[in-house]
């Protein structure tokens, strides 16, 4: 199915491109909202503070070396440090792993957004 598809891209050209980029946009928020869901919000109620649950953002579509496409997934350039310690732990804190836990709970749905985006595509 995939070279039907990759194919089907390719013959599509760049109307064939930005279907994939949403699709696959699409995707990486069901994952970014899974993540939030498994943060916990902190007691923090300033004006210009940003919790790590609001920080979880989704990149732009990136084309590598070998023509495949994806998103990636994570917390902000400033709140990236905070995630890591909670997806670890640290000396006095046990691993919380809400990225692992949200990519668990968010599998099938990620998978159905993909595969339906795929079956839109190949109807074009």
């Amino acid at each position: 199915m995939k070279l039907n598809v990759r194919n089907k891209i390719s013959q599509l050209g760049r109307s064939g491109k930005i279907a994939e980029g949403r699709i696959l946009k699409e995707a990486g928020n069901k994952l970014s909202e899974g993540i939030s869901d498994n943060i916990n919000r902190s007691s923090i109620n300033s004006a210009g503070y940003v919790h790590l649950q609001d920080a979880i953002k989704v990149g732009n579509v990136r084309t590598n070396g070998y023509g495949e496409r994806s998103v990636q997934v994570g917390a902000s350039k400033d709140k990236s440090y905070i995630l890591k310690f909670l997806e670890l732990g640290t000396s006095k804190m046990p691993a919380q792993a809400p990225m692992e836990k949200g990519i668990a709970h968010t599998n099938d749905d990620v998978a159905r957004v993909l595969s339906d985006g795929y079956q839109r595509i190949l109807r074009l």
